[in-house]
């Protein structure tokens, strides 16, 4: 009986200590079971500056112990076998084994919405200047089609959506929104939305139908463009056991299109050079010669992961030139990308939880602004270039040009040959970059406005 005691509290002490000699001592940790980066060492060079030691401590430990994915999925396992709930951070369930991303309070139109509004008004009047056609395209969150399938106790009410749309209207921008289109679809008996996998986005053939709608509002100034069929894609169906960014198990499939048409893909060219946002890094540059030939404008789109994870792949096929950019804080430096591509057309795609300063910066969204358009080629007084210490910097494919103006300008522009860029501030100069096989060394000059609307020009 004694022996057995031993074996019973060796037993006992081995299974307490063995989490403890588990631990995980790597820094910069991303967990794949809730999605975020661990807790550094607190005592560490990773540690959060001017954070509570105390709770810092805390964290690091409850978030390093050995085994911890194991018993998180343990945990949440258990609690959906015996009582159908759901627990983990990113998700919920909804009615019908619906599977929801985890809901928040109700969003209000505020401040930040018109600003975001005045910010894409003011792209699209850029791009009129330039006679370049604008698009804004607003995605639906699926809480907003499926709504009649989250769970009791859930009032979910998007009707900022509609007062965020009247701004638009006021303010002449030319937009679609795709939330009745997935309603009508959804109505017809499609599955535009997973039943559980990927509850953050909606599926290929949601985006199918959607980059349609695109597609079909694009044509109106390109009668080029045409919808895509479904005959241009072979469907095919993909098991999903796990949801994404989770080990919650699940057996759902789902449809996956692939395209079939010839594309030419050009982003490795560009990609090293051309500058994003740190956190939203996604680029592409593909050509689809058919479309190309046929005249389909060149198309540089700003885009969430609605057309990053699957509608990009009805934008290779339905467009001429395609250039993506992803979107948040990299389309606030639109005119950086408008310089490099100079597009015959632009869409801003942005998904309906998007529009918040998570994703887009509230600071830089309310001070966006852009050059206008310069009117004429001629100056008040003239300088010679050297003056402002043009400096030249040509990598594989970009080539930058930047200056240093004597005194602080509204507007400062680059001539290159017959084209005119948007000189921008970076720091203490003005800079713009453009593709290299459009400059000319030889051939360029600087205008810049001041606050009087005065001109001088350097060549």
């Amino acid at each position: 009986m004694k022996k057995l005691q031993i074996v019973f509290i060796t037993l006992f002490f081995v299974l307490l200590l063995l989490p403890i000699a588990f631990f995980n001592w790597e820094e910069n940790v991303v967990s794949e079971i809730d999605n975020r980066q661990l807790t550094n060492n607190p005592f560490g060079e990773n540690r959060t500056p001017g954070a509570d030691l105390t709770s810092q401590l805390e964290s690091y430990v409850q978030d390093r112990i050995g085994f911890r994915d194991e018993m998180i999925l343990n945990y949440t396992i258990l609690n959906d076998k015996l009582f159908h709930k759901m627990i983990h951070p990113l998700y919920e369930y909804g009615k019908d084994g619906y599977v929801f991303s985890k809901q928040k309070a109700n969003i209000k139109l505020t401040d930040y919405h018109i600003a975001f509004a005045d910010m894409l008004a003011e792209i699209q009047n850029y791009c009129e200047q330039q006679d370049v056609p604008f698009l804004f395209v607003f995605d639906p969150e699926k809480a907003a089609v499926y709504t009649d399938e989250l769970h009791e106790g859930i009032n979910y009410d998007n009707s900022w959506v509609q007062q965020f749309e009247q701004e638009l209207e006021k303010r002449g921008v030319h937009y679609i929104d795709n939330t009745q289109l997935m309603k009508d679809k959804r109505e017809e008996g499609e599955q535009v939305f997973n039943k559980m996998y990927n509850a953050g986005h909606w599926n290929d053939l949601g985006a199918f139908y959607g980059i349609n709608n695109v597609l079909e509002e694009l044509s109106k100034d390109f009668p080029q463009i045409t919808p895509n069929e479904l005959s241009d894609f072979v469907v095919e169906e993909k098991l999903n056991e796990t949801l994404p960014s989770s080990q919650f198990p699940i057996h759902e499939y789902e449809p996956i299109f692939g395209r079939t048409c010839p594309l030419e893909v050009k982003t490795e060219e560009y990609e090293s050079e051309v500058k994003r946002n740190s956190q939203h890094r996604g680029f592409g540059y593909y050509v689809n010669p058919e479309n190309k030939e046929a005249g389909v404008p060149k198309t540089l789109v700003f885009q969430g992961s609605y057309l990053n994870e699957m509608g990009f792949k009805f934008l290779q096929t339905g467009l001429g030139e395609y250039i993506h950019v992803h979107n948040y804080e990299n389309v606030l430096n639109f005119a950086y990308y408008f310089n490099i591509f100079q597009p015959e057309c632009v869409v801003v795609e942005a998904a309906e939880y998007t529009i918040n300063p998570t994703y887009f910066n509230e600071e830089n969204l309310k001070n966006f602004s852009l050059n206008l358009k310069l009117d004429e080629l001629s100056a008040e007084q003239q300088e010679d270039l050297s003056v402002i210490s043009p400096d030249i910097e040509e990598g594989q494919t970009l080539a930058t040009v930047s200056v240093q103006l004597p005194q602080e300008a509204e507007y400062a522009y680059l001539l290159c040959g017959d084209t005119v860029y948007d000189l921008l501030k970076e720091g203490d100069r003005y800079a713009a970059s453009l593709e290299k096989e459009q400059f000319d060394r030889e051939n360029i000059s600087v205008i810049t406005v001041d606050s009087q609307g005065r001109k001088i020009w350097y060549r």
